[in-house]
């Protein structure tokens, strides 16, 4: 894919050995054909432009941080996603780091990240995968000491009518008195019930917004058919309850197994920001909406006004409101192994695991690439050129024309301008 960008923009044979960028560095164009929606045609890239190609997931940062709540605007405030990935952290003016994770992956250290998981397509892709490693942690501690856990999705009746805000309300309104019935209470007593794991979803589809609640029931016991027979009970009488107005096969539940794979497909939502064509049965999540803006993938102005109007009401419902939510009792049950392993949404996404320190970019280097949207592009080279790659990206553009490599106190490789441009 470097040797594509250089070749279609640059006219260059630079990067002949160019392997292709893997799933979370997949490049997208603003100019995209038709068909493909990816690679672009014949696409002319003056010197000192560079919104050429962006990673998916970048794209679609940059168009969610267009969007403003209707208290953001009152307020006349900017959201915290708009300096998501761009701002030095700290007001500092020490250099951003180029780093390697043990993973194996890139990423810059020192920059500000938003941790906003119902807005920020990076942040929430963060955050998804420490959430899943949580939990599976959880599910494992629970059913090595041989007792059972049970897993229910529970929906409402919704209607295309109803705006999201009114039905996330009702939904989790009834959810907290329905818990709390007498019924239930005698239920859970006699199971050894412990507690629970909430965990919210939304999908929007053909019938309007559809918000539903995947809950883990933690059992002091290892009857499965009594847990069974109460988890039929109990989702027959959650449909019927107030005015949920449900469907008892609209509604799930099963005991888990050793084999967790299907619950923790839950909090995988790589899919659904890497490829925005998909819609399954159930449903568009507002995160494809927004990899279906970046990818161009629409047919008409009407269906992207639609597209980005899901995702903005989507952020302004879930205000406020918790991904995931785990029971007073079970955290009290699992004390130890939380202390060590629960972390807040901030805490992951600025918790990085620096291997090495590949490069050092000074400050007024870092605020001509973040303004002209050059990070994934920098990424990208490191990852296929190394160091060579980048300085030859980023001498293509006249803002970097002085740039130069020097080499910190601490033998990294910094990049920096000349004496000159830093007086001017």
């Amino acid at each position: 894919m470097a040797q594509f960008f250089d070749n279609q923009y640059f006219g260059s044979n630079r990067y002949k050995l160019a392997q292709p960028l893997d799933i979370d560095t997949d490049l997208v164009g603003g100019n995209g054909d038709k068909q493909s929606r990816i690679y672009p045609g014949n696409v002319m890239h003056p010197e000192d432009l560079s919104s050429v190609y962006k990673t998916l997931m970048h794209r679609m940062r940059n168009i969610a941080k267009t969007n403003y709540t209707l208290k953001e605007a009152l307020d006349k405030r900017r959201p915290r996603i708009q300096f998501c990935g761009y701002v030095i952290n700290g007001n500092t003016n020490n250099p951003i780091s180029l780093c390697r994770s043990k993973s194996d992956s890139l990423f810059f250290n020192g920059v500000a990240n938003c941790g906003g998981f119902w807005r920020c397509p990076v942040c929430a892709l963060k955050i998804s995968e420490a959430k899943k490693e949580l939990l599976s942690g959880l599910i494992q501690q629970h059913q090595e000491r041989g007792y059972s856990i049970g897993f229910l999705t529970l929906t409402i009746r919704h209607s295309f009518r109803i705006m999201l805000k009114a039905s996330l309300d009702k939904l989790l309104r009834n959810y907290r008195s329905f818990m709390d019935n007498k019924p239930n209470r005698a239920f859970k007593k006699s199971l050894s019930f412990i507690g629970q794991v909430k965990t919210l979803e939304i999908t929007y589809g053909s019938n309007g917004w559809h918000p539903h609640l995947h809950l883990l029931f933690f059992y002091k016991s290892d009857s499965l058919p009594a847990i069974r027979q109460f988890q039929r009970k109990f989702i027959s009488s959650w449909a019927k309850y107030k005015d949920n107005n449900g469907k008892v096969s609209a509604q799930n539940q099963q005991v888990l197994t050793r084999d967790i794979s299907d619950y923790v497909a839950k909090y995988d939502i790589t899919s659904e920001m890497t490829k925005g064509s998909i819609k399954g049965s159930k449903g568009l999540t507002p995160f494809t909406a927004l990899a279906k803006l970046a990818l161009n993938n629409y047919e008409t102005i009407e269906e992207r006004n639609k597209l980005y109007g899901i995702y903005a009401h989507y952020v302004e419902a879930t205000q406020g409101k918790h991904f995931v939510n785990i029971s007073r009792e079970l955290r009290k049950e699992y004390a130890e192994f939380l202390e060590n392993h629960d972390k807040t949404d901030d805490e992951i996404v600025n918790n990085v695991e620096i291997d090495e320190i590949l490069l050092k970019i000074s400050v007024e280097v870092w605020r001509k690439i973040a303004k002209n949207d050059l990070q994934p592009l920098i990424l990208n080279k490191f990852k296929h050129g190394g160091l060579d790659a980048v300085y030859s990206l980023l001498t293509y553009f006249r803002d970097f024309k002085t740039l130069e490599v020097e080499i910190d106190k601490n033998d990294y490789p910094l990049l920096t301008f000349s004496d000159y441009e830093r007086t001017v």
